[in-house]
């Protein structure tokens, strides 16, 4: 298993970060997301064999984008 922390400085309140935590949640291959207090960050542990980073950071860039649509 692998982990990434990523920041999601455009998304600015806790509901839409709530949001795009479920939805990366469902993504095959993610274990575990947490989202880090005050940090404006998020935790990701993933399965290399079922996605790579790329795949994960492309993700959450549209989910970024359609959370202020």
């Amino acid at each position: 298993m692998s982990m990434i922390e990523l920041a999601l400085n455009d998304v600015a309140c806790t509901g839409c970060m709530g949001k795009i935590k479920r939805r990366i949640e469902k993504i095959t291959g993610v274990e575990q997301v947490k989202i880090l207090s005050g940090t404006g960050k998020v935790q990701i542990k993933f399965n290399k064999n079922h996605i790579q980073i790329d795949e994960i950071n492309q993700t959450i860039h549209k989910l970024t984008l359609r959370s202020f649509d």
